[in-house]
């Protein structure tokens, strides 16, 4: 019996249960926070581009960054009024819920757990895990994983998807990408498993690492608020629409994606 994972689960359990007591605790919605405070605090990804990064000039950048800006511009006219908070995969909802932020914009994937204490857009993007190598690794796919070291980002659904498809590889869990990259790089791990978007820009901006096999589990990314603020999650749907209205949609589609277009689902 591993106990370990018996302890790990429970703690899970305990988390979504403290998160659930709070989201019955809360009334207010976070819409209406934003308003009365006169700002929207959304919380971006610093570590996960194309969707969150940190531009050569020190600025935030990123497909969800720029959605994050598309709401701050519905909301105040004005995306000065924005403030873009760093977030983990592992942070993100504990700031939701410490209100540290009303809404996660952070390649969030939606999963039934996370349906538990969450609310989400309409998706806005689909990705399925991939794995990225170092260029002449022995590794082709997940089928070749087993006794290997397998970097994985803590908090993501990479966790329990290679529990499932690869579960004789070695997890190594990193707190943020660029982390794992450098042990790739260096070769302290044989594999890291992202998200395929991730994984594809990663490989193209590091050319000793390479992509391989087929993206797998594939999940819809959204919007995230906390249980139960239906009236947050109904504007965000609209503004979602509003952007494939008006052009906005594909226009970032384009810019953070067009190299990539052949090998993604569009939603």
């Amino acid at each position: 019996m591993n106990w370990k994972n018996i302890a790990s689960r429970w703690i899970a359990l305990l988390l979504v249960a403290g998160l659930l007591a709070l989201a019955g605790q809360a009334g207010a919605s976070g819409l209406e926070d934003a308003r009365r405070r006169g700002k929207l605090l959304a919380g971006v990804k610093t570590d996960s581009p194309p969707f969150g990064y940190v531009d050569s000039t020190g600025a935030l950048q990123g497909f969800d960054v720029d959605i994050a800006r598309y709401l701050a511009r519905s909301l105040f006219d004005d995306e000065e009024r924005l403030e873009l908070v760093p977030v983990t995969s592992g942070s993100r909802i504990p700031f939701l819920y410490s209100d540290w932020i009303d809404i996660i914009v952070a390649n969030m994937s939606v999963t039934e757990e996370r349906r538990q204490v969450l609310d989400f857009s309409e998706p806005y993007f689909i990705s399925g895990s991939m794995l990225v190598v170092p260029k002449g690794s022995a590794i082709k796919g997940i089928e070749d994983l087993t006794g290997k070291t397998v970097a994985v980002i803590e908090g993501a659904v990479q966790q329990k998807d290679l529990e499932q498809v690869a579960p004789r590889a070695k997890q190594v869990k990193f707190g943020k990408i660029p982390e794992a990259v450098s042990a790739l790089r260096a070769k302290r791990i044989d594999a890291f498993c992202q998200d395929d978007v991730v994984v594809l820009a990663l490989a193209r901006e590091n050319p000793e690492l390479q992509v391989v096999g087929k993206p797998f589990v594939p999940r819809p990314y959204a919007m995230a608020v906390r249980k139960g603020d239906l009236e947050f999650v109904k504007w965000v749907n609209g503004q979602l629409t509003r952007m494939k209205t008006d052009g906005t949609f594909g226009r970032l589609w384009q810019k953070y994606f067009g190299a990539f277009e052949g090998s993604l689902i569009k939603p």
